[in-house]
């Protein structure tokens, strides 16, 4: 991966797009966490594709690119979030309706990946994309904490709750 990135950092498109792609699964994950829509979930990975481009001379330590890239991911999430959000409270027309953009939706998850989802989605957001950083795509407390500009206490602290509540939440004692 280093290599690609140094390829990468030096205009070589093929190598971004093979770092892009070698990351797919884990910037769909993150995104819809956020995004329920599969066109506003491609919208996010793209713009954060061009971001991640031509922004990529500002990566200082390659050993960061996979934080680096999902935390520009979550900024466009959250960006694309907050647009349609507005959209909702003003009343606007033209927002897409939630269950067709979700039947239109490719699924190509395992059991245990649809189970996950199941287990986090009474959670809030904060939760399950800290949680999804840290099972899904083994990101360590540390990564976890860089990513969400967050200390790292915080984030043991978050995982520790969202643990206690989806055991509650399983044991069939909503809190």
């Amino acid at each position: 991966m280093e290599e690609l990135i140094k390829l990468a950092k030096n205009g070589d498109q093929d190598a971004f797009t093979e770092l892009i792609i070698s990351m797919k699964n884990e910037l769909y994950g993150v995104a819809r966490t956020r995004l329920k829509s599969a066109d506003d979930i491609d919208d996010a990975i793209q713009e954060t594709m061009i971001i991640a481009f031509n922004r990529l001379n500002t990566l200082h330590e390659n050993k960061f690119y996979k934080t680096w890239l999902v935390k520009i991911l979550i900024n466009e999430c959250n960006h694309i979030y907050r647009k349609q959000r507005l959209r909702e409270i003003l009343g606007f027309e033209n927002i897409e309706d939630y269950e067709d953009s979700l039947g239109k939706e490719v699924i190509d998850e395992t059991i245990s990946d649809m189970n996950f989802e199941r287990l986090i989605e009474k959670l809030s957001y904060e939760e399950q994309l800290i949680l999804k950083l840290f099972y899904k795509n083994n990101y360590t407390t540390r990564e976890i904490s860089f990513v969400l500009n967050r200390n790292e206490n915080t984030i043991k602290t978050i995982l520790r709750r969202a643990k206690e509540k989806i055991k509650q939440n399983y044991a069939g004692g909503d809190k």
